[in-house]
C-alpha cells in the first residue's frame, strides 16, 4: 500500500473520530431532557434556564456544526493532506474560543434567567 494512501487513511480516521465524538455530544444535547453542561464539572439547575428544550437544541446544533467541520477535514484529506491538517489545526485552535464565545454571548445570554 502506498505511504500517501496510508497517511490519508490515518488522517481521515482521526478526523472522523473527532467528528463522531463531537456530533455524538450534539445528538445527546438534542435528546436530553435536562440542561446539558458546557463546562466540565458544571451542573446547570433546570430553574436557571428559560426553555430547556430550546437551550439544548442550540447547544446540540453548535456541537453538530463543529463536528461537521471536522468531518469536512476527513473528506479533504483525500485531496490534500496538508490542507486538511491545517484546517483541522485551525478548527482546534480557533474553534474552541469560537464555541466559548457562542455559548457565553449567544446561548447563555438568550436562555439563562437573568439574575438581578
Amino acid at each position: 500500500m502506498d505511504k500517501e494512501i496510508v497517511g490519508s487513511l490515518i488522517g481521515c480516521f482521526s478526523y472522523l473520530f473527532c467528528a463522531l465524538c463531537l456530533m455524538s455530544f450534539g445528538i445527546y444535547a438534542l435528546k436530553s431532557k435536562n440542561p446539558i453542561n458546557f463546562w466540565a464539572g458544571d451542573k446547570i439547575p433546570p430553574e436557571k434556564i428559560t426553555d430547556i428544550k430550546k437551550y439544548n437544541r442550540a447547544n446540540g446544533i453548535m456541537w453538530l456544526t463543529y463536528g461537521a467541520l471536522f468531518l469536512s477535514c476527513c473528506v479533504i484529506t483525500f485531496f490534500n493532506d496538508m490542507l486538511a491538517g491545517m484546517l483541522c489545526m485551525g478548527l482546534a485552535v480557533a474553534g474552541i474560543p469560537a464555541l466559548i464565545f457562542i455559548y457565553i454571548c449567544i446561548i447563555k445570554k438568550k436562555y439563562f434567567i437573568k439574575e438581578d
